[in-house]
């Protein structure tokens, strides 16, 4: 009987089904060994295993899987299989066939898995180290990141809108956990994530914004209309023409001024006043503004909110979370992009902060 080698089309099968069983579940990570403690903070070899499975999962997983499928010792390790099957008619050789392709993906998933996307055992434990000492500093600093928050993020991040959501949300995890990555893994990755970045915007959040102010102020006129990435806080109120409710909620509005510390905060403020609400407009022109609120917003600062303003049924302030200038389309080339000013200044004091961090941390390596 003649056997045949993988060609491109088994290639294809064998690249299909990438997801089809679980390698690993959480029970068998029962027996872990603590590896480092960061602060009096523990990594396990869960940890890592998990890491490292994410790491690989999030980093080329397609195109390494198919550079071990389409090496070609798997031709030779599939002929050598289905010969030792000893298949005694065509059905067989077929059943068999599809059972090592099954065999071989699974390998090929667990190759690439314990590879981490090309990080070493050591550098993701160095993420982890990092990821503690964030976190680390968000409790110190009491920013809380909430699971909803987290949630939220997941959400945006698969584009999961109106009836839809919870189903594309549970296939993102799917995904994961079917990969041998825990659902809790995933959530504190972005946990991780969402809490250095109001870290960052707690600690530097006003001098990056002063610092991006004087960029605007020096750049030369006409490079195109400014834009604002806004927050506009809403208070709703019944009667207008009650001048007492509105006093009531130009205060509420006032305190939510005060308390204010970052646009990523500030829903979650709202949330503890009856009938407020927080909307996002990114991108917008002065003119979409209330004529009112428009010199208000104007003179703001990145990272400052303006005094509340009565706008119809409602008192509103108006967060500046950035400003900058809008570039014609047929000006913006490719080539010609530079990176955004803003992002190179969080990274660089996020950077530096990180390994002031490390500096004054106590990190005890137990294990490898």
């Amino acid at each position: 009987m003649r056997i045949a080698t993988l060609n491109n089309r088994l290639i294809a099968l064998l690249l299909g089904p990438l997801c089809f069983a679980p390698l690993w579940t959480p029970s068998q990570a029962i027996a872990q060994t603590i590896l480092v403690v960061v602060n009096d903070d523990p990594i396990t070899s869960y940890d890592v295993e998990q890491r490292m499975r994410w790491t690989a999962l999030t980093n080329n997983f397609g195109d390494r899987m198919k550079a071990v499928l389409t090496n070609p010792a798997i031709n030779e390790e599939f002929k050598k299989r289905l010969m030792a099957s000893q298949p005694h008619s065509q059905q067989e050789a077929q059943v068999a066939a599809e059972r090592i392709k099954k065999q071989l993906v699974e390998e090929a998933k667990h190759q690439v898995l314990a590879q981490g996307g090309g990080s070493s055992r050591k550098a993701v434990i160095d993420l982890l180290i990092e990821d503690k000492l964030k976190l680390q500093a968000a409790k110190k600093l009491d920013v809380k990141v909430s699971d909803r928050e987290v949630q939220e993020t997941i959400e945006q991040r698969v584009g999961a809108e109106g009836a839809e959501k919870k189903t594309k949300v549970e296939q993102f995890y799917q995904q994961f956990e079917s990969n041998g990555i825990a659902r809790r893994t995933v959530q504190e990755v972005f946990r991780a994530q969402l809490s250095w970045r109001n870290v960052i915007g707690r600690q530097y959040g006003p001098r990056i914004a002063s610092m991006m102010a004087a960029v605007a102020e020096a750049s030369p006129q006409g490079a195109g209309e400014v834009v604002f990435d806004v927050r506009v806080l809403r208070l709703a109120v019944k009667d207008a023409s009650d001048q007492k409710a509105v006093g009531e909620r130009m205060l509420q509005a006032e305190n939510l001024k005060e308390k204010f510390r970052s646009c990523a905060d500030l829903p979650k403020e709202a949330k503890l006043v009856a009938d407020a609400s927080v909307k996002a407009m990114d991108k917008a022109k002065l003119a979409s503004f209330p004529k009112d609120a428009q010199p208000l917003i104007e003179k703001a600062s990145e990272g400052q909110m303006t005094p509340p303003m009565l706008a119809g049924n409602a008192v509103e302030s108006y967060a500046v979370c950035r400003k900058g200038a809008a570039v014609a389309k047929q000006q913006a080339k490719p080539a010609d992009q530079k990176p955004d000013a803003r992002q190179v200044e969080y990274d660089r004091f996020s950077r530096s902060y990180l390994q002031e961090l490390k500096q004054k941390a106590s990190i005890d390596y137990r294990g490898s």
